[in-house]
């Protein structure tokens, strides 16, 4: 458990057990029956998606009266990956999170994560989904299925199109074209007393990763080291980023944590954020278009495919098994063809994509859309051991060096020592 510690020693303090005794908000319906196996279900989803997933629950509670009860329960965002580790590694954790597969990778070596393909057919997942998703969930030292991939989303852009069309402005390709474009668009709105901001990202970490990738180099490489980050076309690529936030034209981290809500007030002429936040954003009062993120200009075309899925944590064979039964559940083709449309993301299984309902779906949702012009060249993280811990230092690096007195090769040196040091556990 020597890793683990580690991990938990730099998590947030506040994450303490006095937050996992109260749990979130159950969903589950009534109580279950004496003899009914428990499984207890973690996620951060919160309105019409927990509502589905209230939904799912409830029907597959009753399809197993006596056998499986599924209670889930809405858990605060904010740290939430601290408590589920947390919660695990001193044994009063959930059978099931809402994560991504790499979280899987810092309970495999120490025998707490469920082998779902111990429980499940080919026919549950893997006969469902390409060979890439597929590599996504049993990328682990064991080969084991660790996860079961929910959804496919992904960074978009979201633009506000009454000012480009106001300023005569086309959707930005490249990042400098982006530079350009919000300077036009919030030197014209101050002109006229518009307090404005021209772009921001919902996700640091995931700003940095692409960016990095778009240079030719690489967040983790083939030897799951960092050693890019400090590679000259990346600092000058982040002091370029430095020199619009100063100028007032980007803004990494707004004060309310997400850009959605400010941009949704007209306070953005545009900002990058998964393509499931869409749901989320209030634009009745303006035009709202989406379109691909913006690329380093002559570099490799790249953005992120984020696979959300199902993760589990080792309780006793029997629920164990209910566990994966809930999970095989939750993605069979009915009710991942429901979820993925409220949860306004790309579905990973070939059945539900060839469905004409989800058809219909896809060629109206403009997330969708616009996902659809990168899949190309849309790439995932690797799962690797120490890949939170790279996650917390990129966040951190990139937060310190747009600072105003900071020094930008000081904080990436640092937060690349941090990387590699959890990279080596």
């Amino acid at each position: 458990m020597k890793k683990l510690f580690k991990i938990l020693v730099t998590a947030l303090v506040a994450m303490m057990l006095v937050a996992c005794q109260g749990g979130g908000n159950n969903g589950g319906g009534s109580e279950p029956a004496a003899e009914a196996q428990e499984i207890v279900f973690w996620h951060t989803l919160t309105d019409h998606d927990e509502a589905m997933v209230t939904e799912i629950v409830d029907a597959f509670n009753a399809a197993n009266e006596g056998k499986y009860h599924v209670t889930h329960e809405t858990q605060p965002l904010d740290g939430f990956e601290a408590k589920v580790l947390e919660a695990v590694t001193n044994g009063v954790g959930p059978s099931l999170v809402w994560l991504y597969p790499g979280t899987a990778t810092e309970y495999v070596g120490e025998d707490l994560a469920i082998d779902f393909g111990k429980y499940l057919t080919d026919d549950d997942v893997k006969n469902r989904v390409s060979s890439g998703i597929y590599a996504s969930l049993t990328d682990y030292p064991d080969g084991a299925m660790h996860a079961v991939a929910g959804t496919l989303t992904g960074p978009i852009m979201f633009y506000n199109q009454d000012l480009l069309d106001k300023y005569n402005l086309e959707m930005p390709k490249t990042w400098e074209d982006l530079y350009n474009v919000c300077k036009t668009v919030v030197d014209g709105e101050k002109a006229e007393g518009n307090e404005i901001i021209g772009f921001g990202p919902d996700s640091v970490d995931t700003l940095g990763i692409i960016v990095l990738e778009q240079l030719g180099l690489h967040y983790i490489d083939a030897n799951k080291t960092a050693t890019d980050w400090t590679n000259q076309k990346f600092v000058d690529w982040v002091d370029w980023w430095k020199k619009a936030e100063s100028e007032g034209y980007f803004m990494l981290v707004d004060p309310e944590g997400y850009h959605s809500g400010p941009f949704g007030n007209q306070q953005y002429l545009c900002y990058m954020g998964s393509s499931a936040g869409i749901g989320y954003i209030n634009h009745d009062s303006f035009n709202m278009t989406t379109g691909p993120v913006p690329q380093v200009a002559g570099g490799k075309e790249y953005t992120e495919t984020t696979v959300r899925a199902l993760v589990g944590f080792k309780k006793d064979d029997a629920t164990d098994e209910g566990a994966a039964k809930f999970a095989a559940f939750f993605v069979n083709a009915e009710n991942n063809a429901k979820f993925v449309q409220t949860y306004g993301a790309a579905s990973p299984y070939n059945d539900v994509n060839e469905s004409d309902a989800y058809k219909a779906y896809a060629a109206e949702s403009p997330a969708i859309q616009a996902l659809a012009t990168m899949n190309s060249y849309a790439g995932t993280r690797p799962n690797v051991a120490g890949q939170q811990g790279c996650k917390e230092a990129i966040i951190q690096a990139l937060k310190i060096a747009v600072a105003a007195d900071s020094d930008t090769v000081e904080a990436l040196t640092t937060a690349q020592a941090q990387a590699n040091a959890a990279l080596s556990e």
